[in-house]
């Protein structure tokens, strides 16, 4: 933690809100230090200026007493503004939050993970294109929550290579395979990720079947709600 303008706290961002009791907000928020909290805002319902600012999105500086279940807000600033997420971008910004919410256990800080969560969200708010955003911050949460084989090294201890063909085991690893194997991609689709080279046409789908069969454990049977949305935004992104 750190302090700006005499005021102690810390950069972060809300990830959900609802209301609670009659005139406060019941905030789900990631931060930089702390990692993920639940923060009880009394009165912001009825406090139009602060509840304006605890909006999802928004680069914060956060205040907080408290080192319990829910912290207690006590003073939130916008660092910088953003241009807002709209329409299928907007449905991204959920999809990112929403990993956060299900993956990132309360109180356990990661704040490799949080810059990579800003870097995405300044990019979408800029217009890069959504998928390579999606996919490097997959890549990066599944890197920093320690569920990411070694991309380039196969489990039996060989380098990758971009001809041959592999299956992603979420036990084992990279297997290498035979090219009919329902579950194979290519080699260069590995290395491709490796590199976090999420640009190109022809590996852009494996890269996504690959990171999305990683996280699909972790996420367990429950529905992501924002990958429904993003199915309808754009197909295949």
């Amino acid at each position: 933690m750190t302090q700006v303008s005499g005021a102690t706290g810390e950069a972060g961002y809300i990830l959900h809100a609802r209301p609670w009791r009659d005139t406060s907000l019941l905030l789900e928020v990631v931060l930089r230090e702390s990692g993920r909290r639940g923060v009880i805002a009394r009165g912001a319902r009825s406090n139009m200026r602060q509840r304006g600012r605890l909006q999802p999105f928004r680069p914060l500086w956060l205040e907080l007493a408290g080192r319990g279940e829910l912290a207690q807000l006590r003073s939130v600033e916008e660092m910088h503004a953003l241009p807002a997420l709209r329409g299928r971008v907007l449905a991204c910004g959920y999809y990112l939050n929403e990993l956060l919410m299900r993956l990132l256990p309360r109180d356990d800080a990661h704040p490799e993970l949080f810059d990579a969560y800003a870097r995405a969200l300044a990019a979408l708010a800029c217009g890069a294109s959504e998928a390579p955003v999606l996919r490097g911050f997959e890549k990066e949460l599944l890197e920093q929550l320690g569920w990411a084989p070694d991309w380039n090294m196969s489990e039996d201890g060989q380098p990758i290579e971009a001809g041959r063909f592999y299956r992603m085991d979420t036990e084992q690893g990279i297997m290498p395979c035979l090219q009919h194997d329902p579950e194979a991609v290519a080699g260069l689709s590995l290395l491709h990720l490796a590199e976090q080279n999420f640009d190109a046409a022809a590996t852009a789908r494996d890269i996504r079947l690959l990171l999305h069969r990683l996280l699909a454990p972790q996420l367990g049977s429950k529905p992501l709600q924002s990958r429904e949305l993003l199915k309808l935004s754009f197909a295949g992104k």
